[in-house]
This record gives structure tokens, C-alpha cells and sequence, in this order.
């Protein structure tokens, strides 16, 4: 296959003056098709339904806007060829391979950045406990949605999201007229089943953050100890606020998945939350960035050298 000259042209722009990931769409979910490169770019094609009633088959093609999309979320009975993928990552377009409506992540692929400040300043902070409660009282700042915490311990903190939490899921049960809720990720109610769709959204949209700017995911803030630890840390700040109030509108829906992944893309783009994620996570890493941004090999005592330098003589 021949690629056009506007596809050839697109794979030599560089990461930097691609589309900027405040900009970009949130995410778009997609089961039951295959993803390939076409001559004009990265498409899902599928035959529709008339194939299944026996009236004969009509192949559906629908072009994506990689270059401008934050995560692709690819669910049950879909398949992507090496040429797309790889037109998604030279994008910086994430792509989350996940179970039925976007539920279980079970991978992904992530662009590469071209520097390692942001993630030498989170270094930074996890290697010190006392920054790492600093970085922890800021994004617990952010939740609560106040400027200034006086005195504040992490275990007062924490109990108060606790109590933030388990008045979210109340109020918003007490409008939906849903008595006796209980959160339970492994339950198959409508807002449960919702609330896990929702959030693995947020995490995908978490994880594209950290893509953009190289940090590592599984070095968390306030979580610990999984691999999506961070994931958890950006996106706690939303889900009391935006996430459950959302889920729980459409409890009572027919079909409430389909229009809890609409509407929560809705917010996220009505919101600016990818831009507001990212500008919480860069303002809790700027006190740690390094001095330097240019590439550099260790020295002794803790100082530095530059690096592509051959050091062994002639």
C-alpha cells in the first residue's frame, strides 16, 4: 500500500509541533471494528448491520483524528494494524486497550518525550518524604478546591476526603431516589458498572497527562504500591466533584453506559480538564525540576558532566 503525500508529510513533523494535548479530544471509545492506516490516514472500518440480517454486507469506514485525539480506547473485538499504531505514537495518541465500555485497561501504548526534567522532578519528590507531603497537601488543596490548608496532617487530610467521598455518593444517591448504596467495584448495578466505566475514562485521560510530559505512572503522590498509582492521585481530584454526580444522573437510563462515556467527554472538554489535570501535575513537579534540561552523564561526588562526549581519549 502507497501512502499520500499529506501522510507521508505528517510522519516527519515533529512531537513538538503537533497538536498540543490541551487541545486535543479527550478520548474516543471503539468496539467491534478494525483500525488500519488508509492512504489519507488512520480509519475504523466495519461492516454494519445489514450484513447480520442476512440483506447483504455495506463496509463502514470512519477516518480518526489521531493527530487531535488524547487516548484511543479500544474495546471487545477490535484489532489494529502495526501501520495505525504506529501513526497513533508518532501522533502521541494513546492507546488503551481495554475490556467491554472502556472497563479494565489492559494495556497501552504511550508517545515518547524528548525531555526527562518532569520526571527527574518526580524523582525528586518520591525519593523525599517531606516533599512528597508537600506535592501530597497541594493536590489534596486542589480536591477540596481551596488555596490555603494551615496545620494540615495527611491523616486529617485524608479523612476529610473520606468524608468528601461518602457525601458525594450519598447526595448524589439521595437525588437519584437510590436508597442503601454501596460502592463496589465488582457489582453489577447500573451506577456501579457506570462508576467503573467513568473512572477508567478518567485514568486513560490521567495516563495521556503523564505520557505528555514522561512521568512515570506508577510512582504515585498519595497512592502507592500499584502501577497506576499516579493515575489514582490525578484522577481523585474529580472524582467527587465531577464523576459521580454524573454517574449517578443517569442511573435510571435504559441504557445509561453509553451515555455516561458521551456525556462525561462532554464535560471533559466543557471543563478543560485535560488542561487543568496537566497544569496540576507540571505546578506540584515545577519546585523539583532540575537546573539543567540538556543531556549529561553523572560525575563524582554528586556533580555532573556532559554527555555524547568521549571521555576514554584517543
Amino acid at each position: 500500500m502507497s501512502y499520500s503525500s499529506e501522510a507521508i508529510a505528517f510522519s516527519t513533523i515533529p512531537p513538538n509541533q503537533q497538536v498540543r494535548i490541551e487541545d486535543r479530544i479527550s478520548f474516543l471509545y471503539l468496539e467491534r471494528c478494525i483500525i488500519r492506516q488508509s492512504k489519507t490516514g488512520v480509519v475504523a472500518v466495519r461492516d454494519n448491520e445489514y450484513a447480520e440480517l442476512g440483506r447483504g454486507s455495506r463496509t463502514l469506514q470512519l477516518q480518526l483524528p489521531v493527530a487531535g485525539t488524547a487516548v484511543l480506547c479500544l474495546g471487545p473485538g477490535t484489532s489494529i494494524s502495526h501501520a495505525a499504531i504506529t501513526s497513533c505514537a508518532r501522533a502521541g495518541c494513546t492507546v488503551i486497550f481495554s475490556g467491554a465500555d472502556g472497563v479494565n485497561c489492559y494495556a497501552h501504548a504511550t508517545p515518547l518525550t524528548s525531555s526527562a526534567k518532569w520526571a527527574l522532578a518526580q524523582a525528586a519528590i518520591i525519593s523525599d518524604s517531606k516533599a512528597q507531603v508537600a506535592a501530597a497537601i497541594e493536590l489534596y488543596k486542589k480536591q477540596f478546591g481551596i488555596d490555603a490548608m494551615p496545620g494540615g496532617t495527611i491523616k486529617a487530610l485524608r479523612g476529610l476526603e473520606g468524608r468528601m467521598m461518602r457525601n458525594a455518593y450519598r447526595d448524589s444517591a439521595k437525588r437519584a431516589k437510590i436508597s442503601g448504596f454501596k460502592r463496589d467495584t465488582g457489582a453489577i448495578d447500573p451506577v456501579n458498572t457506570g462508576l467503573n466505566v467513568a473512572n477508567s475514562i478518567m485514568y486513560g485521560v490521567a495516563a495521556t497527562v503523564c505520557a505528555a510530559i514522561g512521568v512515570n505512572p506508577a510512582l504515585g503522590i498519595i497512592h502507592r504500591g500499584d502501577a497506576r498509582a499516579l493515575l489514582f492521585d490525578l484522577a481523585d481530584l474529580y472524582k467527587a466533584s465531577i464523576v459521580i454526580p454524573l454517574v449517578f444522573s443517569h442511573a435510571h437510563d435504559a441504557e445509561p453506559l453509553p451515555v455516561i462515556r458521551r456525556d462525561l467527554r462532554a464535560v471533559i472538554f466543557r471543563k478543560k480538564l485535560m488542561i487543568d489535570m496537566l497544569g496540576t501535575l507540571m505546578e506540584v513537579l515545577t519546585p523539583y525540576l532540575p537546573n539543567r534540561d540538556d543531556d549529561r552523564l553523572i560525575g563524582d561526588d554528586g556533580a555532573e558532566v556532559v554527555g555524547h562526549v568521549q571521555y576514554g581519549g584517543e
